[in-house]
């Protein structure tokens, strides 16, 4: 049987304030397709929408997370694939992440930085994203945070 594969992309950035920020996502089927600008809508097949919720889901434990530690966000780069059967039923999700901090100003500001303490701790914290727990056990689930170089 051949599976198929579903990718998407995600960037968002982060500003001193939340109307600073902004998010945009790409997807492409397979891996060789082009990336695609995903505007959601109602023609929008469900199954992508799902995919996305999963994407989103992920992005926003990152995100509140991050927050909660106090951690200076700039950006958050991340792509998600997701392989399936033939028959559409999940088989692997495997997602990365590239977390950037925003610079420390001021003469005397200290750098915050992303430890192997603290993006462990993210990654621990993502998994609890409901619509990941959701998923059947047999699901292979990989989820990677690394700070941006």
């Amino acid at each position: 049987m051949t599976s198929l594969l579903f990718q998407f992309r995600l960037q968002s950035r982060h500003g001193a304030s939340a109307g600073d920020a902004s998010l945009s996502v790409d997807f492409r089927n397979g891996d060789q397709e082009p990336w695609l600008p995903l505007e959601p809508s109602l023609q929008t097949p469900g199954f992508r929408l799902y995919l996305l919720s999963l994407l989103l889901c992920q992005h926003h434990y990152l995100v509140a997370n991050a927050l909660g530690r106090h951690l200076p966000l700039a950006a958050v780069d991340g792509v998600l694939s997701v392989a399936t059967s033939a028959d559409w039923m999940i088989e692997t999700v495997s997602g990365n992440f590239q977390v950037r901090l925003a610079a420390a100003e001021g003469a005397g500001a200290t750098a915050t930085a992303l430890d192997e303490k603290t993006l462990a701790f993210l990654e621990r914290r993502m998994k609890v994203c409901p619509v990941s727990r959701n998923l059947p056990g047999t699901v292979s689930k990989t989820i990677v945070v690394e700070a941006a170089r």
